[in-house]
């Protein structure tokens, strides 16, 4: 069947000049403006221009033939048609295309058409998609919405922007007496002594049945340095028997808040942080670590400090650089083939609805050990 298939072709091949016109058959090749006028030439190779392009390459002519596809046919069809001519997206998928060919004139010509995307060298001198972005631009590989209470696009704008997360604080309320138990002996010895300083000599209304035995005749307390002794040595009793001063003493109010202000600091700095955390490793997990940074020139608005205003100016800024090259490559071929539109490397992510990030965070720590690391930290900023 081979043999006769064969045989055939050539039949067919040696009266293509004579059912065409006079001309040698790949002249009419080159002489051809689209897809449409090729095709009754084309239905001699079995309607399969991949057919066509090898009897071509089998006189030296093939590649010259994905050229005068790329220069003379229209650019919405001539992509499509070349990636035909070298196997079609069966011979891509199953890894059978010339590379070379491909990158010229499939890949280097989207390349030519795109934004901050260029081709590069790796460190061992190989061929490689770079991609360049500046400060902020991370945010444009986000979309959608994360669970219920957050917009991703937004909320990267936010997390990738210079100025950061714009967050409005939970209220939390946790127990004084909790938060007691977790402070660390070096503060809770702090915290004893700050409140014998802070209130040295002054009569405050611990009502309390605990502190009974240290009340005045007045009814009040004098906070006394051995009045304050009594919380130590530091045991489970103490730190119980001192949240009860702080927060049954009308005159310790400040204390208690300034200690429920420093945990809510801490409370929601780590779920800021949660944020960013898990923005950051959606955005390195699909685009990698950036294989250099540099700088390059873009148009944004600088402000003239001789007049006070603002101008529209060409200014340097910094930019990092990440290898796409496999993930570039599938996605051109894609949509070289099936738009055949070039477009820029972040739309065409969009247009396929392709890994668009969307990380899901907790409102709530993942960790209440680093709360309370942070609260330590946080603790003396307020007292």
């Amino acid at each position: 069947m081979s043999l006769l298939k064969t045989i055939s072709l050539l039949i067919e091949e040696s009266n293509i000049n004579n059912i065409i016109d006079d001309r040698p058959w790949p002249a009419k090749v080159f002489h051809s403006h689209d897809h449409e006028e090729l095709w009754p030439l084309i239905k001699l190779f079995g309607g399969d221009i991949h057919e066509l392009y090898n009897a071509l390459d089998k006189r030296g002519k093939g590649e010259e033939f994905l050229a005068h596809m790329l220069t003379q046919w229209p650019q919405e069809e001539s992509l499509r048609h070349i990636i035909d001519a070298l196997g079609g997206i069966r011979n891509w998928n199953n890894g059978k295309m010339d590379n070379v060919l491909l990158n010229h004139y499939v890949i280097t010509p989207y390349l030519d058409d795109m934004r901050y995307i260029q081709w590069g060298k790796s460190d061992k001198g190989n061929d490689r998609i770079i991609l360049e972005l500046m400060p902020g631009e991370e945010a444009e590989f986000f979309s959608g919405y994360g669970g219920r209470s957050y917009d991703c696009d937004e909320l990267a704008k936010e997390i990738f922007s210079e100025e950061g997360l714009e967050w409005e604080p939970y209220d939390v309320n946790e127990k004084l007496e909790d938060l007691i138990k977790v402070i660390s002996p070096e503060n809770y010895i702090k915290l004893v002594r700050h409140i014998g300083i802070e209130f040295q000599n002054e009569e405050v209304d611990a009502w309390r049945e605990e502190f009974e035995d240290q009340r005045e005749v007045n009814g009040k307390v004098i906070i006394t340095p051995s009045f304050m002794n009594g919380f130590l040595p530091d045991d489970e009793s103490s730190r119980y028997t001192l949240a009860v001063l702080i927060g049954n003493t009308p005159e310790l109010d400040g204390v208690e808040g300034e200690i429920n202000n420093a945990y809510s600091r801490a409370w929601n700095d780590v779920v800021m942080n949660q944020y960013h955390t898990e923005f950051q490793k959606a955005f390195d997990e699909f685009l990698g670590k950036p294989i250099g940074e540099g700088t390059t020139s873009t148009y944004k608005d600088v402000m003239n400090h001789e007049t006070g205003h603002k101008e529209y100016k060409k200014t340097e800024v910094p930019v990092k650089y990440f290898d796409v090259t496999d993930r570039a490559r599938a996605m051109i071929v894609r949509h070289a083939y099936e738009i055949d539109n070039p477009e820029d490397f972040i739309s065409m992510i969009k247009e396929f609805d392709m890994n668009i990030l969307c990380p899901q965070v907790d409102e709530y720590p993942w960790d209440e050990e680093e709360v309370y690391d942070l609260f330590q930290d946080y603790l003396w900023d307020y007292l």
